[in-house]
């Protein structure tokens, strides 16, 4: 009889051990605020997109110093323009076109409007200087 007993009461304590120990589990998100929309899971924010750090607390374009640009195609005749960017062709842009938006380096930078498949330029050079986190659209009309 003791030893029923005795079993009896182990196994209880043995359950009240298993109960009690994994109905104390921690929330890991307890004091993690996260910013911009961002959520938290398993103690980390997971970020929208746009968003980054610790906390989702800055724009990823201001983490990676950059900048949108897009271009169009406002002339009035059938000229298509390649668009050379820092000594670079991009994109070319068909008459009343826009092209989509490329991420570049937020700063000074060179930027030529060239007919299609040809060395001449369609419009004079230029220099943007591209703000971090702007959106910005450059055209030529020739």
């Amino acid at each position: 009889m003791k030893k029923y007993i005795f079993i009896t009461s182990l196994i209880t304590l043995t359950l009240f051990f298993i109960v009690g120990y994994t109905s104390c589990s921690v929330d890991k998100c307890a004091g993690v605020t996260c910013q911009n929309g961002g959520t938290c899971s398993g103690g980390s924010c997971k970020c929208l997109s746009g968003y980054t750090g610790t906390n989702c607390e800055k724009r990823t374009c201001e983490a990676n110093n950059t900048a949108q640009i897009r271009f169009q195609n406002k002339t009035g005749t059938s000229t298509t323009y390649s668009v050379v960017f820092d000594g670079s062709t991009i994109t070319t842009v068909a008459p009343g076109a826009t092209s989509d938006y490329f991420t570049v380096t937020a700063g000074i930078h060179t930027l030529h409007f060239m007919i299609a498949n040809s060395t001449n330029e369609a419009c004079t050079i230029s220099t943007p200087n591209l703000v971090v986190c702007t959106y910005n659209e450059y055209y030529c009309t020739k």
